[in-house]
């Protein structure tokens, strides 16, 4: 099988965060807000993904009439959105959670992907593909389809109906909302 350094850095950042929750557990679940898990996300995952080009693809043909400031805005509301919504279920990680799969692509080809199982805490196993764009080992995660569902062509879904009713700053502003008000870990 041809290796990938995506797969490297899929398995490396995986691994960084099981131990990071592992030694930082306590600490983690006692927070009263979501500083240190947006802090992990932020250090760990972040810098693996390309939060710009997966935030132009969801909205798709919405990116090019928003202006900048509306664009830039949009990038850090939705993923305060996902690190809120999302960042407590991190706590869950553990080493044996994700295993990835030897690489079956081709690693010159941009978008590659990376194959995973992820296994939740009842023991279900879910397939799910980190679509990476890059080349050499520069690499980052623009998508990710678990089960053959892409998180890309959801929120593009979801915001595209949005986006045509309300206009892009309502979804902004909807976006900042429910990062704010979404409970510390532990509270729900």
């Amino acid at each position: 099988a041809q290796t990938f350094a995506g797969n490297d850095i899929v398995a490396g950042a995986a691994t960084e965060l099981a131990t990071a929750i592992a030694t930082r557990r306590a600490e983690l679940e006692s927070e009263s807000d979501h500083e240190a898990i947006a802090m992990l996300v932020d250090t760990l995952i972040l810098p693996r993904f390309d939060m710009r080009r997966g935030s132009r693809a969801i909205l798709a043909e919405h990116w090019d009439s928003a202006s900048q400031a509306d664009r830039d805005r949009f990038v850090t509301a939705f993923y305060d959105y996902l690190v809120a919504t999302y960042g407590d279920l991190l706590l869950q990680f553990k080493p044996e959670t994700l295993r990835v799969l030897p690489f079956d692509g081709d690693a010159a080809h941009s978008p590659a992907r990376v194959h995973t199982i992820i296994t939740l805490n009842d023991g279900t196993e879910v397939d799910v593909d980190f679509v990476m764009i890059g080349s050499g080992s520069d690499w980052r995660v623009v998508d990710i389809e678990a089960e053959g569902v892409s998180y890309v062509k959801t929120y593009r879904s979801q915001f595209r109906v949005d986006i045509a009713a309300d206009g892009l700053g309502s979804v902004i502003e909807w976006l900042e909302q429910k990062a704010a008000s979404v409970p510390a870990p532990g509270t729900r």
